[in-house]
C-alpha cells in the first residue's frame, strides 16, 4: 500500500482514524484521575502520555479539542491536579470502558466499578487497582493550531510503584507488572521479551 495525502484524505473518516491511530505502533495507554471543584471524580483512558524531562520531572498529554465539554480538562484546570495510573489485564475491561462518554456529574470510578484511592499529598484520585501510580500537577498547555488539540504538561509531585519492579538504575520492569499498551483505539498489548541495550555512546575514531 502506498498512500498519497489526498489518497489517504479520501479514505472514509473511520478509516483515517484507525489508521493514524494504529500507524505508529504499540504505546502506553494510561487512565487519566481528575476531580472537579464540586468534588465529581472522573477517569479516561489516554494513550499519549509522553516523557517531557526529568529534571524537573515533566510528562505531558494530547487533549482533543475543547469543542465539546472536556471533563479531564476542566477538572484538573479547576484544582491544578492529575493522576496517571498504568494499566494490566485484570483492570482492561473497565479501563477501556472509560472511554465511553458519560454525563458531566457521573464519576467513571462509579460506573466502572474501579475504585478511586487518595493520597495525602494529592488532590486528584488514583486508581487502587493500577500498580503505577503518578501525581501530577498542572504546568503548562499548548495549543496545536494544525488540529485544535492541546499539549498539556505536568509536574510530577509524586510516584506510587512497588519497590520489586525499580531496579537500582531507576529502571521500571513492565514486564513484571504486566503492563498493557495498546494500538489506535481499541487494540491492547502485553509486554513481551524487552531488548534492554546499553547507553549509546559515538565509537571514537581509530
Amino acid at each position: 500500500m502506498h498512500l498519497s495525502l489526498d489518497d489517504l484524505m479520501a479514505r472514509p473518516a473511520a478509516f483515517r482514524r484507525d489508521l493514524m491511530n494504529t500507524l505508529p505502533g504499540p504505546r502506553g495507554v494510561h487512565l487519566i484521575g481528575t476531580r472537579g471543584h464540586r468534588g465529581t471524580e472522573n477517569l479516561a483512558v489516554f494513550s499519549s502520555v509522553v516523557h517531557v524531562g526529568a529534571s524537573p520531572p515533566l510528562l505531558g498529554f494530547i487533549l482533543r479539542p475543547l469543542t465539546v465539554p472536556r471533563h479531564t480538562y476542566h477538572h484538573l484546570k479547576a484544582t491544578g491536579w492529575f493522576t496517571l495510573n498504568t494499566l494490566h489485564p485484570h483492570i482492561l475491561d473497565p479501563a477501556h470502558q472509560t472511554s465511553a462518554n458519560y454525563p458531566i456529574g457521573e464519576s467513571e470510578f462509579a460506573a466502572t466499578g474501579l475504585t478511586p484511592t487518595y493520597s495525602d499529598r494529592c488532590k486528584a484520585p488514583y486508581v487502587e487497582e493500577s500498580a503505577v501510580r503518578i501525581g501530577l500537577t498542572f504546568e503548562e498547555e499548548y495549543p496545536v493550531r494544525a488540529n485544535g488539540t492541546l499539549f498539556i504538561i505536568g509536574r510530577v509531585q509524586e510516584i506510587i510503584v512497588p519497590d520489586r519492579v525499580v531496579a537500582e538504575t531507576g529502571h521500571v520492569d513492565h514486564l513484571a507488572l504486566e503492563t498493557l499498551t495498546v494500538g489506535g483505539l481499541d487494540t491492547y498489548y502485553r509486554a513481551t521479551d524487552p531488548i534492554r541495550k546499553d547507553y549509546a555512546r559515538a565509537k571514537p575514531k581509530s
